[in-house]
């Protein structure tokens, strides 16, 4: 099973944690710098290095090129957040390595050579950095890194260079939000050292009151203390939204089930669903599901339907280009079938939602 199908620690709050590692190649230009045929033997070193980690790890991974894989297939990587927008522009030399479940993304000649992406769902910021370092060290130990002993780890950017290390949490925020009080908590975010982005990262908007946070300062100071004051940071926005999502629902329990069931009803009755109405929806039944108003979902379900919604992945379901009003009657077919039962898999949740009946 996908890792992005389970809840973890938190989970009411933070949907998930991201653990990225970027690194390049000693005496090597960078990858923007570098011609397609040096790319390209890039590329095949690095990604014969990382099959010798997997083979010594017992973790397989699938090489996708850029250049060969389908569009509808690069967008839906790039929902999934197993890609950057940049890597899914393909290009000579530009691939990514991923593992079965789909928790380890190593990203090949993007804006570094190397960018190891290790997920987890939930707050487990440790677990998942421990993961990218051991891939990280045993990457090191069969190919040469570019490290300076002033400067640590040479990137292409320099707000990586340093550990290389970008900790980011996906969390949902809908107490914030409706509260009015994300702008005060962004800025002081910001002020803080902290970048706050949309659920698709940078320009991205945060559909389905989904913020993605993320440490900035990674030169001159330590990985662990980084992890520190991330999570401290992390926590302190998660004890925030929990008090605010008791207070409102406390304050007036009737509108906030009206609200939750209503949302209930669109979804699993909708004939036509816009991607944004759908993560809307689902946000308020994320809610109703952490406060205890809907007892027969849980949090499994509905990032089963956060998974399989965006147009890309709709469209590679269905196996063929789809126009902007078949993409939201087969998104409500597929939605309709996860609520009512008749997915019960994370695999083929579209081809599932042909079976249901109208």
């Amino acid at each position: 099973m996908s890792w992005y199908l389970t809840k973890g620690p938190d989970w009411d709050v933070v949907l998930s944690s991201r653990i990225r590692l970027a690194r390049d190649l000693e005496n090597s230009p960078f990858p923007h710098r570098m011609s397609d045929k040096d790319r390209d033997e890039a590329c095949g070193k690095i990604v014969a290095a990382i099959n010798q980690c997997g083979e010594s790890t017992g973790e397989k991974y699938v090489t996708l090129n850029m250049d060969l894989l389908p569009e509808a297939d690069r967008l839906s990587l790039v929902e999934k957040h197993l890609i950057s927008d940049d890597l899914a522009k393909g290009g000579a030399g530009r691939a990514a390595c991923i593992s079965k479940d789909e928790s380890v993304s190593i990203l090949v000649n993007e804006e570094d050579h190397i960018r190891i992406q290790v997920m987890e769902a939930g707050l487990s910021l440790r677990e998942a950095f421990q993961k990218a370092e051991h891939i990280a060290d045993s990457l090191a130990s069969r190919i040469p890194i570019a490290f300076s002993e002033q400067y640590g780890y040479l990137t292409a950017c320099p707000t990586n260079t340093g550990t290389g290390i970008r900790a980011s949490v996906m969390v949902h925020l809908p107490a914030l939000t409706s509260s009015g009080r994300m702008k005060p908590l962004i800025d002081g975010l910001t002020q803080a050292g902290f970048a706050v982005r949309g659920h698709l990262g940078e320009h991205s908007q945060a559909d389905g009151n989904i913020y993605q946070l993320s440490n900035q300062i990674t030169l001159g100071i330590s990985e662990n203390d980084i992890l520190v004051g991330f999570e401290r940071m992390v926590r302190e926005v998660l004890d925030l939204e929990r008090k605010l999502r008791r207070e409102i629902y406390e304050n007036n329990p009737e509108k906030m089930a009206d609200r939750v069931y209503r949302s209930y009803g669109e979804l699993l009755y909708a004939r036509m669903m816009a991607e944004g109405e759908a993560m809307k929806r689902i946000s308020d039944l994320r809610l109703g599901i952490s406060l205890g108003i809907l007892k027969d979902l849980d949090e499994d379900k509905m990032a089963l339907l956060a998974a399989h919604i965006g147009a890309a992945s709709i469209q590679k379901a269905d196996g063929k280009l789809l126009s902007p009003r078949q993409q939201e009657i087969s998104r409500a077919q597929m939605i309709r079938a996860v609520l009512s039962g008749a997915c019960q898999d994370d695999k083929k949740p579209a081809k599932a939602a042909k079976k249901s009946k109208e």
